[in-house]
């Protein structure tokens, strides 16, 4: 049986079992992803500017997949809107060590977001498509996820023949999930990033700034989301 990954409480806000931090902002998380990894990486002009087929993403920590969702609706809200660009093709790659069950994640989703929202039937189809294990049947767009440690996912990325354009760093906090923002994996992810390549990332903590720099990244600051006072973008020069 699927040991629960998830602690909801009693607020019925998702906590981590194994990392003690929330899954996601409760006062807004759609518009926070949007902000943090779509705005903070230039997504919607970079898919313009874009010359090859595909474009390339890479993500630190799957958790709901809502990165995922707001990425392949501006993905396809782009595709409808220049059809005949030559980028007609989204990779997404991913790493999750603790993932959750399709109940979680109907759960979270219900709860974050709206019925009417064009973001609804694509997290339908994202449910749906996890349960029967068929993620390649998802249209423009080419999910992978690595279900290993965070330590496995460079050697999973190589696999792939792949540079990534895109990195959302998304871990769990921090201050409660270091592995996920060592300077040794990003040296890896560095070495994987296209010329020009991007990162964003919401938190803004002296360590991992340190680190991203001390990996070869070019690094900002920007003003975070809501009530956070900043975030870290940057890009491989």
């Amino acid at each position: 049986m699927h040991e629960s990954t998830i602690i909801w409480n009693d607020n019925q806000i998702p906590i981590s079992r194994y990392f003690d931090d929330v899954y996601f902002n409760t006062d807004g998380a759609v518009d926070e992803t949007r902000y943090v990894f779509i705005e903070g990486n230039c997504l919607y002009d970079r898919f313009l500017q874009h010359q090859q087929e595909t474009f390339t993403i890479g993500e630190t920590g799957f958790g709901s997949g809502l990165s995922f969702l707001i990425t392949w609706q501006t993905f396809k809200q782009f595709r409808q809107k220049n059809p005949n660009s030559n980028l007609k093709k989204l990779n997404f790659f991913s790493v999750e060590k603790y993932p959750l069950s399709a109940s979680e994640m109907s759960k979270i989703h219900n709860k974050v977001i709206n019925h009417n929202d064009a973001l609804w039937p694509l997290a339908k189809q994202l449910q749906d498509s996890l349960k029967r294990s068929d993620v390649d049947s998802l249209e423009e767009a080419n999910l992978l996820i690595c279900y290993d440690d965070i330590s496995c996912f460079a050697d999973f990325l190589v696999q792939q023949n792949s540079f990534i354009d895109a990195w959302f760093f998304d871990g769990f906090s921090p201050a409660k999930n270091p592995d996920m923002w060592n300077e040794s994996l990003f040296k890896h992810c560095y070495q994987l990033t296209r010329e020009k390549g991007t990162f964003a990332t919401f938190t803004a903590a002296g360590f991992v700034r340190r680190n991203l720099i001390n990996a070869g990244f070019n690094v900002e600051k920007r003003k975070g989301f809501g009530l956070k006072r900043e975030m870290l973008i940057g890009q491989k020069i």
